[in-house]
């Protein structure tokens, strides 16, 4: 158990361990023997490497055709294992992808769950299995002392049906599922300089450098009835400039509406994926439904941008981590 807990102080500093792993495996294994010192039970580790986990469309019955349904930003994972003879399934702890793990057993392992996770409205601290997506168990494993198990790029699915998608709009020049006002819908853009994050179109916010910020609106209303529910907006973003995320709706049934802010996004230079937690402002609301999401593109250096949009949705689950 020394041994275990050592090793992972030792490799629990992901970024940093990533970059230099030689040096790190070295420096470790050397801690490792040091601490241990004639301890005859010592066991050279195995190790564990994992480059991405890729969101796919499920084999049969997909939610959605299109590619940008399944954009993605799983930074992380939980790993699990079991071992023969085990009587329980062994943490092994989160690691950021891609990552190399030491592992103290040489031998058979029964099998490896793998956990995607993300970052909750973008926040780094804030990592935790993503409930929307499955958990990949790789089975029939063997690991050996000093040697490294490689599996590559693992994959995930949606576990939700269609029933949980509230609203979708990959933007492309078929679409209009979605109404939002003051938005420039781009359509045709793969060969653009600010190419689609998916597909060939992508909506666009601007505010002058003369305006202090422009509003806009899903025109939607999204109806949860569910308050156990997990709720989250999914969008792709590319912006030059912040933008704040808005709920709105009522307190009681019937009440009178209020406006209650969600979030900031800060501005990206490249298509990034963002979790935003409905949750917390939709029980500010006592899980009144439906209500409505309002958007503000803020210009707040003085120089005005775009904001990009793609991909954005809504999804939820009353499913139990």
């Amino acid at each position: 158990m020394k041994q275990q807990a050592l090793i992972r102080g030792i490799f629990s500093h992901k970024s940093a361990a990533m970059n230099m792993r030689k040096t790190i495996y070295a420096l470790g294994l050397a801690l490792l023997m040091a601490a241990c010192n004639n301890d005859e039970d010592f066991v050279v580790p195995s190790f564990l490497h994992v480059d991405a986990i890729k969101l796919v469309p499920t084999t049969t019955n997909p939610i959605s055709t299109e590619e940008g349904f399944y954009t993605s930003d799983i930074v992380s994972c939980f790993v699990e294992a079991y071992f023969p003879g085990s009587n329980r399934v062994e943490m092994l702890g989160l690691y950021e992808l891609p990552f190399t793990i030491p592992i103290l057993h040489s031998g058979e392992v029964e099998y490896f769950v793998f956990s995607p996770a993300i970052k909750i409205s973008g926040v780094s601290g804030t990592q935790t299995h993503y409930s929307f997506y499955r958990r990949d168990t790789v089975s029939n494993q063997t690991l050996r002392s000093g040697d490294t198990l490689h599996l590559d790029t693992l994959t995930t699915s949606y576990k939700i049906s269609l029933n949980n998608v509230r609203i979708f709009e990959p933007f492309e020049p078929t679409e209009a599922s979605i109404l939002l006002d003051s938005v420039v819908w781009h359509r045709h853009t793969r060969d653009s300089a600010y190419a689609a994050c998916s597909g060939d179109g992508y909506a666009s916010v601007f505010v002058p450098d003369t305006v202090l910020a422009v509003p806009f609106s899903l025109r939607n209303t999204i109806n949860v009835s569910d308050p156990t529910s997990a709720v989250y907006l999914e969008l792709d973003t590319y912006s030059d400039i912040q933008f704040e995320v808005y709920m709105e709706s009522q307190y009681t049934t019937n009440g009178s509406t209020d406006i209650q802010r969600v979030m900031m996004v800060n501005p990206t230079d490249h298509w990034q994926h963002m979790y935003i937690n409905l949750g917390r402002t939709w029980e500010w609301f006592n899980y009144q439904s439906p209500f409505k999401l309002h958007f503000r593109a803020i210009n707040a250096n003085g120089k005005g941008g775009y904001v990009r949009l793609d991909n954005v949705k809504v999804v939820y689950t009353n499913q139990i981590l």
